[in-house]
């Protein structure tokens, strides 16, 4: 494999260009992709590059890092987009951008920036286009399948909250009962369970026999300190906003890594972000492992005896309760805008019977238990493909045997 490489300048691989301004104002909603220096940040009714496209951040925290677009696009001023690939695979030049430590080529003012003149220069060793489209071809297929269980994640997690929203937001099996009419797709015992008729409260019309409270009465806050370690012994689950945003489980991490306060997290937790504009950032744990740990920048909720975590994490990411969660927000500005633990306890809600909540449960925890599964298969790809991503890079990997490892992952 290493006689088909050939040593050149990047200049030489790839071609670059800045994006395109494109303010707020002029800014439609549409079918392109905006891809700026941290990944797509909406979409606007025209394009200003072909797909498939690969841009790089060229300002700020993003800066050096690369992104691919499948389809047309506008690639944002914020970032370099790739305008001629000069015969070589698109989505092979963004694994080998991203193996380059691009954000290390700062062109020496105080924000970060990437200047594409500064990284022509730089020595690179490319394989053949053929040879290209087969390494793309094995870590995009990767890259497919951790694409489709977060697909199919998110899914899963809309067709509980639709399920939540019928039975406590919408009163959709009590509004059929009181027209005489059998709650659809429910069996026989459940639908006992709901009353045929409405009373008013000061929540408005609510299913009667049902009680007006809070968060507070179905969840309670888990405090709890887990100071820095520096043992190398020490592993631990560790809940933070970067592992949520890239969607895995918690990272797994030794007490090295632990340089400030932790929470622990017990099983069956619902974790809020109590900072904006991390909210809503809400994490339904399951089960977790030993010394699980998350940032402080999450709130730690487990239900109340009688009530299951899966009704608790959907009431929790259901539109009423994540609106009245945003105008919780205090502090003068982004860095320090927060949500108070007290306030989010206060938030209004209807409180059904502990019957019908854990009839929810029981539905729901499949669903959700699925998507714990999913994202912990995921969390494995991505750890595959990042570990054969630079040996495949370099040459060091042979495909035949990178195949072989990816097939058996994929089984």
């Amino acid at each position: 494999m290493g006689c088909e490489w050939r040593d050149c300048e990047l200049g030489e691989f790839v071609r670059l260009q800045r994006g395109h301004d494109l303010t707020a104002l002029e800014r439609t909603e549409g079918h392109y992709p905006v891809m700026g220096s941290a990944g797509q940040n909406g979409t606007h009714v025209a394009f200003k590059a072909r797909g498939p496209g690969v841009v790089i951040g060229r300002s700020g925290a993003s800066a050096g890092r690369v992104h691919f677009c499948p389809i047309d696009y506008w690639p944002h001023n914020t970032c370099l987009y790739v305008t001629d690939f000069l015969g070589n695979d698109p989505r092979f030049a963004y694994y080998y951008l991203s193996t380059l430590s691009l954000a290390d080529y700062n062109s020496g003012s105080a924000q970060p920036s990437l200047n594409r003149n500064f990284i022509y220069t730089k020595s690179v060793s490319i394989p053949s286009p053929e040879t290209q489209r087969e390494i793309a071809a094995l870590l995009g297929g990767i890259d497919d399948h951790i694409d489709l269980l977060r697909q199919t994640n998110t899914t899963l997690e809309a067709i509980a909250q639709a399920l939540f929203k019928s039975w406590f937001v919408d009163f959709y099996p009590v509004r059929a009962k009181a027209e005489g009419r059998e709650p659809e797709a429910m069996d026989v015992a459940t639908a006992a369970l709901f009353p045929s008729e409405f009373e008013e409260s000061k929540l408005g019309l609510i299913p009667k026999g049902w009680g007006v409270g809070t968060f507070g009465d179905v969840a309670l806050q888990s405090k709890g300190s887990v100071s820095p370690l520096n043992s190398l012994d020490t592993e631990f689950d560790h809940y933070s906003l970067p592992a949520f945003d890239a969607g895995l489980m918690p990272v797994h991490e030794f007490g090295e890594a632990i340089k400030s306060n932790k929470t622990p997290v017990p099983n069956n937790a619902v974790l809020i972000s109590k900072l904006n504009p991390h909210i809503p950032r809400i994490w339904f744990t399951g089960e977790v492992r030993a010394n699980a740990v998350c940032s402080t920048e999450f709130l730690v909720w487990t239900p109340v005896d009688g009530v299951t975590a899966e009704y608790v994490f959907c009431l929790a990411t259901s539109t009423p309760f994540n609106t009245a969660m945003k105008q919780l927000v205090t502090g003068t500005s982004n860095s320090h805008q927060r949500v108070k633990p007290d306030y989010l306890r206060a938030i209004a809600a209807v409180v059904p019977p502990r019957g019908l909540t854990k009839a929810f449960g029981r539905i729901a925890e499949p669903l959700l238990q699925r998507v714990q599964e999913n994202r912990s298969i995921a969390q494995s790809l991505t750890q595959l493909r990042d570990t054969l991503l630079p040996r495949l890079i370099s040459g060091e990997l042979r495909l035949p045997e990178a195949m072989e490892v990816t097939q058996e992952s994929l089984v």
